[in-house]
């Protein structure tokens, strides 16, 4: 009697299991084309001391006009001491059309805005997918394909 009841759910599993790439991709690139926004954007910072980068200032422009203006400081705390990296997050919602200019301590402003999504393969031991993740940016005129905007100290090279 239990088994009956076990064959119908074994059934359903296997036929969620075996859906297709094609189909896997599909549902991705359908999320991936729905969205309009980044939720929260990541900075990685290389080569900074903290007496060298205390804060960053953050400007959203939106349509020409500014949305934020704000400076903050990024925290003291490396995430690797050997490489001086530490990390920020913008946590605001941030529109793919929405240019971004970001000045960490005596370094030039930097412009940012292109951002992009893209569907990419997500693989474990027992299972592949796909899914739709930030991709790029345009940083300053050049295309960094990156989840991230990563900001180098050229003079701690």
């Amino acid at each position: 009697m239990k088994f009956i009841k076990v064959v119908p759910v074994i059934i359903m599993l296997f036929f969620i299991a075996c859906e297709s790439d094609e189909t896997k991709f599909a549902r991705a690139e359908k999320e991936c084309s729905q969205k309009n926004s980044l939720d929260r954007l990541e900075l990685s910072l290389s080569g900074y001391a903290i007496k060298d980068a205390d804060s960053v200032s953050v400007k959203i422009l939106r349509s020409g006009k500014i949305i934020a203006d704000y400076k903050d400081t990024i925290t003291k705390k490396f995430f690797d001491s050997l490489r001086l990296q530490r990390h920020y997050t913008i946590e605001r919602r941030i529109l793919l059309s929405d240019t971004l200019i970001i000045k960490i301590a005596g370094e030039p402003a930097k412009k940012i805005y292109g951002f992009a999504y893209a569907v990419n393969p997500h693989f474990t031991m027992m299972n592949s997918n796909w899914g739709c993740e930030f991709s790029s940016y345009i940083m300053d005129g050049q295309l960094v394909k990156d989840y991230q905007v990563s900001f180098i100290n050229k003079k701690s090279r």
